[in-house]
């Protein structure tokens, strides 16, 4: 029985030359063939023959390359697939991580030899079931745990994601991850938001009373410049719902946010000071008079200076949308500074205007 346009020589070099690069070279070829192909019964029986001789090669370069070559391949036997995730991590990886011969038992018993690499790859695949991601926070590693978190393909059941949120309590690497999870329940990401605030106030934990004025001002840009455009609404909402929770969505933080432009977040913080749905907030800020947006302000307590500059901020804003340019976020918050600074009001509030948005663009502005 013949395998294809393989050879029998070709074979031959695979099972059985002298070379271990030989073997491996000759290995690959037959693999690359094999991987997309539409096997008879009797060539896939023929497969299986030859790939369980390879899977035990005395090699670990020849047993590499039929686990690389045929990661993505449904011709792989199961029994052999099974054989190599259980070799080195070198040889196991490729597999765990993209094999479709691999199932969720399969990856959860990866989890009982506590191979670190394995559990990573595993918990790193993309589209894992509610099981095999339980198994990933029940029994993984940090490094593992973390890995899951940021895999957004990942399924994750609500139980399962309260376990993760009291892991990101303990462990930083955990918890970056975790924030930046789409899925996340808006109730668990606010108490990952909150502990991410809490850490801020304690980097910053003042010695001195100038350096408290310091710790404060930079808590506030850190809050400001928290929220990114790819957040989700209710990612976002979570956040500034933290926030407000814990006595923090104040003015400095408000008007820098505006004056950087990031009205998603000023008109969230906003409505929940005033008491309003984030949409109608949304639309008194887009509204081109003025009189709806003065009366929100004075509704949410904050001070005359604050105000001032979400007015302007919030002309600005409307201005350069309605501009149809298509600009950076950058260029964006520069114009944004620049028409703040050059406002009426910015000569009887302009000092206390710069405290707040001086260094408030940040990083991105660089």
């Amino acid at each position: 029985m013949a395998l294809g346009p393989i050879s029998k020589d070709l074979i031959e070099k695979a099972v059985a030359s002298p070379s271990d690069e030989t073997r491996a070279l000759a290995t690959q070829a037959i693999g690359r063939w094999v991987r997309d192909a539409t096997l008879s019964e009797g060539e896939a029986r023929l497969a299986r023959q030859i790939f369980d001789v390879l899977s035990r090669d005395v090699a670990e370069e020849v047993r590499r390359a039929l686990a690389v070559t045929l990661r993505l391949s449904k011709n792989l036997p199961k029994s052999v697939a099974n054989r190599l995730i259980n070799d080195v991590d070198s040889i196991a990886v490729p597999l765990l991580s993209t094999s479709p011969m691999v199932d969720d038992d399969d990856l959860i018993l990866v989890f009982q030899s506590r191979a670190a690499a394995k559990m990573q790859a595993v918990a790193g695949r993309q589209g894992l079931s509610e099981r095999v991601s339980g198994a990933v926070i029940n029994f993984g590693d940090r490094a593992a745990v973390a890995t899951l978190a940021a895999n957004d393909t990942a399924l994750i059941s609500k139980a399962d994601a309260e376990r993760l949120v009291e892991l990101a309590e303990q462990d930083d690497l955990i918890r970056q991850a975790s924030l930046r999870r789409q899925d996340m329940p808006q109730n668990l990401a606010a108490r990952l938001i909150d502990l991410q605030i809490a850490d801020v106030d304690e980097a910053l934990k003042p010695e001195t009373s100038d350096h408290a004025q310091i710790a404060s001002d930079t808590g506030e840009r850190a809050r400001a410049s928290w929220t990114a455009a790819d957040w989700s609404p209710d990612a976002l909402n979570a956040y500034v719902t933290a926030l407000f929770a814990a006595g923090k969505l104040d003015e400095a933080v408000i008007a820098r946010s505006a004056g950087q432009g990031d009205w998603r977040f000023a008109q969230l913080a906003l409505a929940h000071l005033v008491g309003i749905s984030a949409t109608k907030a949304g639309m008194i800020v887009l509204d081109s008079r003025p009189f709806a947006l003065s009366a929100l302000l004075q509704r949410s307590g904050l001070g005359e200076a604050a105000c001032e500059l979400v007015m302007a901020s919030a002309v600005a804003f409307r201005d350069i949308e309605r501009s149809g340019a298509s600009i950076s976020r950058v260029k964006f918050q520069r114009l944004m500074t620049e028409r703040v600074a050059t406002h009426p009001a910015a000569d009887i509030h302009g000092d206390v205007w710069m405290d707040w948005l001086d260094e408030g663009l940040g990083p991105r502005a660089i």
